[in-house]
């Protein structure tokens, strides 16, 4: 039975119309009794009190002294005259004996016009013992007041009257009001109805877009015309689903732009892949010639791909003009430069809602990317200019070294340039493991160029802590091993200041963003073990969580603490977004650190290692060493991926409290 009720379901529809009907009988239930029940009952008590003040009237006569009960005759008949709800008036005297007596006939249902005295006297008899039908009991109320003259009681007097008006005036307002009920609660079950449907449809609508994107399709939208909470919900729904699927696009477009360094493949995939994104019709792609760097050279074209020698000049005043601006532009922006859009139009026809986008790099333009809409009255939004330019600021990295490598004639030099690069990374990494009391410590670094962006550090504050760091630059080769490089030499100058990773990586940032270029950023996390009291407080830069293994409690987390990558930005979001956390361990705890080489690593179908993985790897290694937590973990990867080539580079610092 509990089962049923917990899988019983009332819909939100069913749920407004019993809260509008309940509203509807509560509403109808208060008039009902404000304006019927109770007004009906004052008015009885009203009669009540009235006929009681006529017996007390009839009392006082004083002509009971003589013992004349006639003299109340004449009384008590005007008093039926003019009271026509009175039914009778009874006197008897303190023998309890009919003295005087009057009956209202309209009253009374007889079988003649004309009744003897006699028969008056058993009527009013019958009414006073109350000798009525059931159903008309409730008719007849009485009033009786004993006549005292000193402190002699001669008899009491007795006045019967009808409630039956005021009883039919009852039925009857209930008889309204029940109909008014009914007429109220269908009419609120239609206007719930209407208003449920106002509610209920978007809510079935964000529940089937949510369906689609738990199945993985993230280009949902709501429209909805709403302007209250509903419809700010729909706002920020669709402002989730937008950066979920742009940041799924960018990732799939820098897996995809890291699979080649043909510049032509690499010219084919931005071009669809920007043209596609941006629900472009038409997208162009203009790039730096290799022997020539005055002119731009066609280089690709989405849908239809035509080989063309058309060039466009390179002159150093439209490139200055792009340096200036870094954003996507439409048409009219470049009115003072009127020859260049004269040239661009030898490779495509310029709407004024088409986009002109700079490809640069190192300071200097070398492509320009033109998408175009057939719908002029498409117009692009600033949201879609900003994420234009953020796919071409990876595209133009990945274009940078196609090109650096197809234009490298001197094999030799780049190899010596690339190893001594590699020398220089090998170094910054640490060479033997830093001596620490009850840990057992590994790292390994596996690069999959010759120049990698990962590191990993160990710093030792004193005797009793231990700081730890795992970073990953974007990017890979020498740029990568050079904000390597700066960020070891950050952190060399930190460690010893800040005792508290949260405090230590929001002056990083600081500094990493007054330094690296802005299409460069770095995960991060920084512990710092406390030997002493057995505690491990560190805090988390957009990083792969870290894993901790509970030998005490069999029990393997992977801690994400909030925050977003070193020089992202200078610090507003990056200081209020980071957070810090501090965990006790025991002896036998396990601790890895990793960039997502690990489980990014992919085999030949491309599917990749995953986290999950990793985690029951670990859950197996069980009373062993942090060496061989990391040889089991990494021969599980070469199992994994055979054959395949290493993507990205493979770090990881294992710990272990012994």
């Amino acid at each position: 039975m509990k089962k049923y009720f917990k899988n019983f379901k009332i819909s939100l529809k069913l749920k407004i119309a019993f809260l509008f009907v309940l509203l509807v009988i509560t509403m109808m239930a208060t008039v009902t009794y404000i304006y019927t029940i109770r007004e009906v009952k004052l008015r009885v008590d009203q009669v009540k009190l009235r006929m009681e003040l006529l017996a007390k009237n009839i009392a006082t006569i004083r002509s009971v002294e003589t013992e004349d009960w006639e003299v109340y005759q004449s009384y008590i008949d005007l008093q039926i005259e003019v009271n026509p709800d009175i039914v009778y008036i009874a006197i008897f005297d303190e023998s309890n004996e009919l003295k005087a007596h009057s009956l209202n006939t309209q009253w009374i249902e007889v079988d003649s016009e004309q009744m003897s005295r006699m028969e008056q006297i058993n009527i009013v008899l019958r009414l006073d013992q109350r000798q009525l039908a059931d159903d008309s009991q409730q008719d007849l109320e009485s009033k009786s007041v004993n006549i005292i003259i000193g402190e002699q009681n001669l008899g009491i007097v007795k006045v019967g009257f009808s409630l039956i008006d005021l009883n039919d005036e009852m039925k009857k307002n209930l008889n309204r009001n029940f109909q008014l009920a009914l007429l109220f609660t269908l009419l609120a079950i239609i206007v719930s109805y209407f208003i449920s449907m106002k509610v209920v449809k978007p809510l079935n609508s964000l529940n089937q877009a949510m369906v689609k994107i738990s199945e993985g399709d993230l280009q949902q939208e709501l429209h909805i015309d709403s302007r209250d909470e509903i419809g700010d919900m729909a706002e920020t729904f669709n402002f989730m689903t937008q950066g979920l699927w742009e940041k799924q696009l960018i990732e799939k477009f820098g897996r995809e732009l890291g699979f080649t360094l043909s510049v032509e493949k690499i010219s084919e995939l931005i071009t669809k892949r920007l043209t596609e994104a941006l629900n472009g019709d038409k997208g162009f792609l203009l790039l730096r010639e290799k022997n020539e760097l005055s002119n731009f050279q066609f280089a690709y074209s989405y849908p239809e791909f035509k080989k063309s020698g058309v060039t466009v000049p390179r002159n150093p005043r439209m490139c200055k003009f792009f340096l200036s601006t870094r954003q996507p532009l439409s048409r009219d922006k470049f009115t003072q430069h009127t020859v260049f859009i004269n040239n661009i139009e030898k490779v495509t026809s310029l709407e004024q809602n088409s986009l002109i986008t700079p490809i640069i790099i190192n300071e200097e333009v070398i492509g320009i990317f033109i998408l175009k809409r057939n719908d002029r009255e498409s117009v692009f939004s600033e949201n879609e200019k900003q994420f234009l330019k953020t796919l071409i600021n990876q595209a133009g990295m990945a274009i940078e070294n196609a090109m650096l490598l197809n234009e490298l004639t001197e094999q030799e030099r780049l190899k010596r340039e690339l190893e001594i690069a590699r020398m220089v990374q090998s170094s910054l990494l640490p060479q033997t493991e830093p001596p620490a009391n009850s840990l057992d410590i590994d790292g390994i670094c596996i690069p999959a160029t010759e120049i990698g962006g990962d590191y990993f550090d160990y710093f030792p504050l004193d005797e009793n802590n231990l700081g730890v760091v795992i970073a990953d630059v974007t990017g890979k080769g020498a740029s990568a091993a050079f904000y390597m490089a700066v960020v070891k030499g950050i952190m060399l100058s930190l460690t010893p200041i800040f005792k508290s990773p949260k405090e230590l990586l929001i002056e990083l940032n600081k500094r990493l963003y007054s330094t690296m270029d802005r299409k460069i950023f770095v995960t991060m996390i920084y512990g710092i073990f406390n030997l002493k009291n057995k505690t491990l407080k560190f805090a988390r830069a957009g990083h792969n969580g870290l894993i901790i293994k509970n030998k005490h409690k069999s029990v393997i987390k992977n801690h994400v603490p909030p925050g977003i990558g070193l020089g992202l930005e200078q610090g507003n979001i990056f200081d209020k977004t980071i957070a810090e956390k501090e965990i006790n361990f025991h002896q036998g705890d396990a601790f890895i650190f990793y960039t997502d080489g690990i489980t990014e690593a992919m085999n030949s179908d491309r599917v990749e290692f995953s986290e999950e993985k990793l985690i029951q790897i670990i859950s197996e290694s069980n009373g062993t060493s942090s060496k061989q937590i990391r040889e089991k973990i990494i021969n599980e990867i070469n199992s994994f991926v055979k054959e395949a080539p290493q993507h990205d580079d493979i770090t990881m610092v294992t710990i272990s409290a012994t």
